[in-house]
């Protein structure tokens, strides 16, 4: 699997236990190297994001079939940023960014006419999955930032967490309707 490390590292902070979460996310921007320089711009990070191919093309009706570059943004020891939610993770350890490990799918996520995945970039993400486990064994559940942040949120669209989870032994995970309501944003709340 082709893995870029970025350089210099996007924006990350110190993780006081292991990451016990992965959450999946979709960039909504072109390439993912676009998407990397806007994160790097607003302070803002995954700890990996997987571009359509090999050539990182801006749309999947272009891209070729090679394997996906996957583009490592933060060092997995360390907290990305890529939850806006405080809502408490199943580790009990924190909020999302302490304990996850964020995976980003290159992809626009238009929710009228959605931009469907290569088969590429989704057989990348099922092998990175299992390498994160791997490499990571405290990780034992899964979610997507719909489903931790859903006031404001809706990626990754398309994408069945629960079986991507069950693929791979791990537990997928859904705050309760009152963790929720709970650990919104005021300003979210008045929307």
């Amino acid at each position: 699997m082709p893995l870029i490390q970025v350089s210099p590292w996007l924006a990350h902070g110190n993780r006081k236990h292991p990451p016990s979460l992965i959450v999946l996310h979709a960039t909504a921007g072109s390439t993912a190297s676009s998407s990397i320089n806007h994160l790097r711009s607003v302070g803002l990070s995954y700890h990996y994001i997987i571009a359509r191919d090999g050539r990182d093309s801006a749309k999947s009706e272009n891209a070729n079939g090679t394997a996906p570059i996957i583009f490592h943004c933060v060092p997995t020891a360390n907290r990305a940023f890529h939850v806006g939610s405080q809502v408490p993770t199943p580790s009990g350890q924190g909020a999302c960014n302490e304990t996850s490990i964020g995976v980003s799918l290159a992809n626009i996520q238009r929710s009228s006419n959605p931009e469907p995945y290569p088969p590429a970039q989704l057989a990348a993400l099922e092998d990175l999955i299992a390498r994160i486990k791997e490499d990571n064994p405290a990780v034992r559940w899964l979610t997507t930032h719909a489903v931790v942040q859903p006031w404001n949120r809706a990626d990754p669209r398309d994408i069945d967490g629960a079986a991507i989870a069950r693929r791979h032994g791990l537990t997928w995970w859904q705050p309760t309707p009152e963790q929720i309501a709970q650990h919104r944003p005021p300003k979210a709340r008045a929307a």
